[in-house]
């Protein structure tokens, strides 16, 4: 339900949209008085889906003087065009405003401009999110603060004074995920002295990798998210082009591989040492008889840590420990990097205040000491497979610079003049002369002198073209009056090259006019920086992208990508490669750490947890991206497993395996054979999308794909349980109706009635759970009418659609449920995902157990955050999940004998023996 909300119109509107709604648009229009409801419009579209013009309808309908919030003067502008262009019909521009200081009906401001004026400066032309900043790290937390340095809260009054003289009642935030803190606090402000009667909120990329107290601001600014427009959606409708993500690995370099080689020997040496020092074992044994049972139940991790370490050192394993957390030593797992880590953490940090003796808090300092020499400790951080300094070097391998080549030289050969091509990277490295770094100037330097291609650089500070281009350009500036708006020299580095320096606050129309030389082919191939053209920047004609970028956050990867893949009209036919960079460290560890010690085969694992570092982020990058799956039935899903060979994704997960070159190498020609091939690409989308054999489009659905692995015994196992009992029960009675002479239809009638009315419940659960599909779906059920019940899902549940299908390729299942509000579905998935993952630290937890003969079997589930926050809301949970599934048992783990349960869910995750992979939120065209 929702309130009886209704659009005011005070008077005729201003603007009338002039054009033709698309099905979505349309759609969310037809909503608009339910999305309304709340005071909060929160819309979600991919790049090209138009939301813009959605927008200003909404402003439109609501017909109120309206604060329009961009995050650059760029995409300031294209809003005032776009009101001219779509929706004034003529009428005056007066009332459009840019300036917030002379407000109009419609005011269009930046966030930049709102912070400026509540500080009493002026706003000047934008220099793209930390382009000034683009040769240092961590340029993306780097903000406003160097330019603007006070809020002032006399200006700030001033500016509300003024927008309360205009009545101003409606504000629009244009890709909210942009604000800064700096920005926060002017908008705080404005949104609590102006108390608008409506917000709308537009974005691409919605901030969901963001820290939990970072989305809870967002979500109290913009409100719950009422509709997505899914780039997916966009191509079936024909706005957004086929496109398709490839990887290309690269090596190490010589010097960059015996880097990462030296810091992994030393991890391996001193992990070795310490396994093998009589007094660290002491040191050890010491610490595990000052825990106590409370402490151990408390900090289950360390006391298996110690364990593990006590069974991999060869000496006895803590007694106590053992007893406490239920296990046997066969129990005890490798000493692996997390309980490395957990277990110094401990000694080097913990420990020192509790040792009895001065030999011992010296025996400490001196492994500490060891430690920082190998290079494992960091601000009171122990450092393993996760060493910054490492990390970047994979990142910025200059072996990027050898996949770029090959894809430039790739791509060229295949499109010839036809190529539009973007390379986009972290920095510009503008002093850097001889390739030594990755970034904007380094890869020109690389591909300036190739065949075939017509190379350009454009940045905030830096913009190159070739020689021969020179007259165009001068050209281009005479036609349009604009050559006092530049000045362009010869290139001193290189003089094939020529340099443009733009005058004055003019920047942005010279990145124009190298776009719309761009667009017409003078120049095939753009190499910059993220930052300047990773939003608001337009160039529909680019057909390949490579991400040298590093970044692996949704919101700035969605934005890159999202340049390449928008449709032309000057090339209907196009599709679009998007080329994604990782470097991998081919080495032979095992025999440098042989030649350097003893080594033991159990410290494998960093070598391939470093080796597989840059994949990693890549990894986490995908999840944000959906496209078709290189392999049948061509699902269009996000995920990288879509576009690596199973194969890979196995040795990968196993990291026991050390990946060779061969391995890498076999991918990078997969893709470049695949990347050939854009008419398959065209063909996955149209298979993803149309299911050709039931003559149906396919719907995007947003939901959880997990393992097949459940204990079927334990459901099945209660009807076969109910059916021995009723059987004994009914043979009793006919055996009883025999013996006295009773026996006759008039009995046996009855008896059978009863006996077939009381096995209708057990038999439909059994039919319900006979499969681990039908198993979770009826905890999908379970869980949503759970939430239901607690007003936490206000959509009818009758109404809801739930899927659980099963891949007959990798025994995954994927679940689904279709109808919620994008709210209600992400709030649903969270918790089935709390149900299904290896046990962690829930409040409580659902235990099941069931016995058939000698047999038991027991399940342990976590009870979700957000249904276990008290008794009454876990106790409707437990008689819904009875009603569906089967008896249970619940256990709160705040206490002793419930953190003893607690450990021995757990331990099943730690021996692998239950569910050891987590879920994965998905989405999938079906």
């Amino acid at each position: 339900m929702y309130h009886n909300f209704m659009i005011e119109i005070n008077y005729e509107p201003l603007l009338k949209f002039s054009g033709k709604w698309r099905d979505y648009q349309k759609r969310i229009l037809d909503s608009l008085e339910k999305h309304l409801s709340d005071e909060k419009l929160h819309i979600v579209a991919a790049p090209g889906a138009g939301k813009t013009t959605l927008g200003i309808e909404v402003i439109s309908k609501i017909n109120k003087s309206t604060l329009i919030l961009a995050p650059t003067i760029t995409i300031r502008n294209q809003w005032k065009q776009r009101i001219i262009d779509a929706f004034l019909n003529g009428n005056s521009e007066d009332i459009i405003s840019t300036n917030i200081k002379e407000p109009s009906f419609i005011t269009i401001i930046t966030y930049q401009a709102l912070l400026a004026a509540f500080c009493g400066i002026e706003e000047k032309e934008e220099t793209p999110l930390n382009e000034e900043f683009s040769d240092e790290e961590n340029t993306e937390e780097i903000s406003n603060e160097k330019i603007i340095k006070r809020f002032n809260k006399e200006k700030a009054d001033l500016i509300i004074n003024i927008l309360k003289q205009n009545n101003l009642k409606l504000c629009c935030f244009d890709e909210a995920h942009h604000l800064r803190n700096e920005w926060w606090k002017a908008l705080d402000y404005l949104m609590d002295e102006i108390k608008p009667e409506q917000t709308i909120s537009l974005t691409a990329t919605p901030p969901y990798d963001a820290d939990p107290k970072e989305w809870e601001r967002y979500e109290n600014l913009c409100g719950p998210i009422d509709e997505v427009i899914s780039i997916p959606e966009l191509v079936k409708n024909g706005d957004l082009c086929p496109h398709q993500d490839f990887i290309h690995f690269s090596l190490l370099r010589k010097e960059e591989r015996e880097i990462i080689d030296q810091q992994i020997i030393k991890v391996n040496k001193y992990i070795n040492e310490i396994l093998n020092d009589e007094n660290f074992k002491h040191i050890v044994e010491t610490s595990s008889y000052m825990l106590s049972e409370e402490e151990i139940l408390d900090n289950p991790t360390l006391s298996v840590a110690i364990l593990s370490y006590q069974k991999n050192a060869n000496v006895s394993c803590n007694k106590d420990i053992l007893e406490t957390l239920s296990f046997k030593e066969k129990q005890i797992p490798k000493f692996t990097t997390e309980f490395q880590k957990e277990l110094l953490k401990f000694i080097f940090f913990n420990l020192k205040e509790k040792l009895h003796t001065q030999n011992d808090i010296e025996l400490v300092e001196q492994y500490l000491n060891k430690a920082k020499h190998a290079g494992i400790i960091s601000n009171k951080s122990i450092i393993l497979d996760d060493n910054p300094k490492i990390k970047k070097q994979m990142a910025n391998s200059l072996g990027k610079l050898d996949s770029i080549k090959k894809i430039v030289d790739l791509e060229t050969k295949v499109m010839k003049n036809g190529l539009r091509m973007v390379i986009l990277a972290d920095y510009i490295k503008a002093d850097n002369l001889d390739c030594s770094a990755l970034g904007v100037i380094p890869i020109w330097q690389t591909l300036k002198d190739r065949d075939g291609i017509s190379l350009a650089v454009l940045t905030g500070s830096i913009i190159l073209l070739p020689y021969h281009l020179k007259d165009e350009l001068e050209d281009i500036l005479n036609k349009n009056k604009l050559e006092e708006i530049v000045s362009i020299s010869v290139f001193e580095r290189d003089s094939n090259y020529i340099k443009i320096t733009p005058k004055g606050v003019k920047k942005s129309l010279i990145v124009d006019i190298i776009t719309q030389m761009f667009n017409q082919g003078h120049i095939t191939v753009i190499v910059g920086t993220q930052a300047l053209l990773g939003e608001g920047w337009d160039a529909p004609c680019i057909n390949s992208l490579i991400l040298s970028s590093t970044v692996s956050s949704y919101m700035l990867s969605n934005q890159m990508r999202g340049r390449a893949i928008r449709i032309d009209k000057n090339s209907p036919d196009k599709i679009s490669n998007i080329w994604h960079l990782a470097t991998v460290s081919i080495m032979s560890i095992p025999e440098k750490i042989k030649e350097a010690f003893n080594y033991t085969s159990i410290n494998n694992n960093y070598s391939s947890m470093l080796q597989i570092y840059d994949y990693n982020q890549l990894e986490q990058r995908f999840q944000g991206f959906q496209a078709p799956s290189f392999f049948e039935p061509h699902y269009i899903e996000n995920g990288i497993e879509r576009i690596l060979p199973k194969k890979f994704i196995n040795l990968y997960k196993n990291l026991s395996n050390i990946l060779t070159e061969k391995d890498f190498l076999e991918i990078n020609n997969i893709m470049e054979s695949l990347s050939i091939n854009r008419a398959k690409t065209k063909f996955m989308w149209e298979e993803g999308l149309y299911d050709k054999y039931n003559n149906v489009e396919k719907s995007l659905r947003t939901g959880i794909e997990t393992e097949k692995q459940f204990k079927t015994i334990n459901y099945n196992g209660d009807i076969y349980a109910i059916l021995f009992r009723h059987t004994l029960a009914l043979a009793f009675t006919l055996f009883s109706f025999a013996c006295f002479g009773l026996f006759s239809i008039f009995y046996i009638i009855p008896v059978l009635a009863v006996y077939l009315i009381s096995l209708i419940k057990p038999v439909k659960k059994f039919i319900n759970c006979s499969s681990p599909a039908k198993i979770l779906r009826q905890i999908c059920i379970v869980t949503m009418k759970t939430l239901e019940a607690m007003g936490k899902i206000k959509t009818n549940t009758a109404q809801v659609n739930i899927k659980c299908d099963q891949d007959p390729f990798d025994k995954t299942i994927f679940i689904s449920a279709s109808n919620l509000t994008p709210e209600e579905n992400n709030l649903l998935i969270k918790c089935i995902q709390e149900i299904l993952d290896p046990i962690e630290n829930p409040k409580y937890l659902l235990v099941r157990k069931t016995k058939l003969g000698k047999k038991t079997a027991t399940d342990y589930h976590a009870i979700p955050t957000v249904i276990g926050q008290n008794q009454k809301t876990v106790k409707i949970f437990k008689n819904i999940w009875e009603e569906h599934i089967s008896e249970c048992q619940i256990i709160y783990t705040r206490s002793i004998s419930g953190r003893k349960v607690l450990l021995n869910a757990r331990e099943l995750a730690y021996s692998g023996q239950f569910r050891s992979k987590k879920s994965k939120k998905m989405s999938r065209f079906q």
